[in-house]
């Protein structure tokens, strides 16, 4: 879909003047329609932008009032509003009522032509649906299927205008507690659902295009999927972090409430391994569900020793926590203890015990217990810095495979 804000750039719209409603350009456009009815109410559904002249009005502005009531209550895009012998120009109340609901309300000059206007955005709609449509479907066969042919999918992307032959990162968009939005915001149906989603969309598209940059994307299940460039080798990933940081930032003014994470996967130059940087983006995405901290940003690139810990066979991470971290389940297990988590949090505050003591809510002489009593179930020291290190791979992989009995 576009938005009022695209379609009042086009050639045959400069001289649309928006009047009222310039804080709803971002509405999304599903079609044009030019009705001309006394009462239009009845055949308009809703996402349309309502081209009138006024000419069953008979100069009545109380009845294109009652018309905008409607339109807005019916959620229409914005209204266009030919101007000429039948309304002379937008009433100021009518302006001022547009105004308070955001919604976007456009004079015409009467000498041009309404054919050209409604052809023109028609034939937009109907080019940006085909090159999304196109898009996602180059995106699923490059990133979700076995890549047969990368040349035919790298000549596609050109005739859109995207330079495939570049480097890139996939990065993945995700609205986390997305239920918990939706019921704050008491939309229970799926039309709900997919506005929202359009928008949350809609919104990434925003800032791409002020920075100037044509980036695949598209929308897959909650998420959105981008195929950013990695334009330097030095400064690419902190370049893209940059971009991805305004986006949340867009997001959460435009979506009060809603809380959004970001993940880059690894650099790569052939499409062959772009599948690869896909499935770096969703651990790193897993990743962030598990962090405590209020980080929204992860790269794959900068994770660390969990990169490594990523590409070991989930068999292997299995017996290594079996082997450190197993006793100390046990002990939990039978004593009801919560050893585990204390471990968890005792690394996750840097080995600072005031840290640690302060956020488990128990005294430092409780937590001295508890460390000693580690090191006893264990047979590792804590002031060892090999058996510290594995006892904290044992919790970074505990942190992976069994997050709920680790984390406090």
């Amino acid at each position: 879909m576009i938005s009022c804000r695209e379609i009042i750039k086009l050639p045959s719209l400069t001289k649309l003047t928006t009047v009222a409603g310039k804080s709803g350009l971002d509405r999304l456009v599903r079609w044009v329609h030019f009705i001309d009815l006394p009462d239009v109410i009845p055949w308009v559904q809703g996402g349309e932008l309502l081209i009138i002249t006024g000419i069953g009005l008979n100069g009545d502005e109380n009845k294109l009032k009652e018309i905008v009531q409607g339109i807005i209550k019916k959620k229409l895009a914005g209204l266009i509003v030919n101007i000429g012998p039948y309304i002379k120009k937008v009433p100021t109340e009518v302006i001022n009522l547009a105004d308070q609901a955001g919604f976007p309300i456009f004079e015409l000059p009467w000498e041009v032509k309404l054919i050209e206007v409604t052809k023109e955005i028609c034939g937009h709609i109907v080019m940006k649906q085909t090159e999304q449509r196109s898009v996602k479907d180059f995106l699923e066969q490059l990133l979700l299927c076995p890549l047969e042919n990368p040349e035919v999918l790298i000549q596609r992307a050109a005739y859109y205008g995207y330079d495939l032959a570049k480097a890139h990162q996939v990065a993945i968009v995700s609205p986390t507690r997305l239920t918990e939005f939706l019921q704050g915001r008491k939309a229970k149906d799926e039309k709900a659902l997919i506005a929202l989603k359009l928008r949350f969309e809609q919104i990434i598209q925003e800032v791409l295009m002020i920075h100037g940059r044509k980036i695949l994307q598209m929308l897959w299940a909650d998420n959105v999927v981008l195929l950013m460039p990695y334009e330097n080798e030095s400064a690419g990933v902190q370049q893209n972090i940059d971009i991805l940081s305004e986006v949340l930032e867009r997001i959460t003014n435009k979506m009060p409430g809603l809380v959004v994470t970001a993940g880059l996967g690894g650099r790569f130059e052939s499409l062959e391994a772009a599948r690869q940087s896909y499935l770096q983006a969703l651990k790193v995405l897993r990743f962030a569900e598990l962090k405590t901290t209020s980080k929204s940003i992860y790269a794959y690139e900068q994770l660390g020793v969990y990169k490594l810990l990523f590409e070991i066979e989930p068999e292997k991470l299995a017996r290594y926590y079996q082997e450190v971290m197993e006793p100390i389940q046990t002990y939990d297990n039978k004593q009801q203890m919560d050893m585990a988590s204390t471990l968890f949090v005792y690394f996750e505050e840097n080995c600072n015990a005031v840290k640690t003591a302060k956020r488990l809510f128990v005294h430092r002489n409780t937590l001295d217990y508890r460390l000693k009593k580690i090191e006893e179930i264990t047979g590792r020291s804590l002031d060892d810095p090999y058996d510290r290190l594995t006892l904290q791979l044992g919790v970074i992989v505990g942190s992976e495979m069994f997050p709920n009995k680790l984390q406090k």
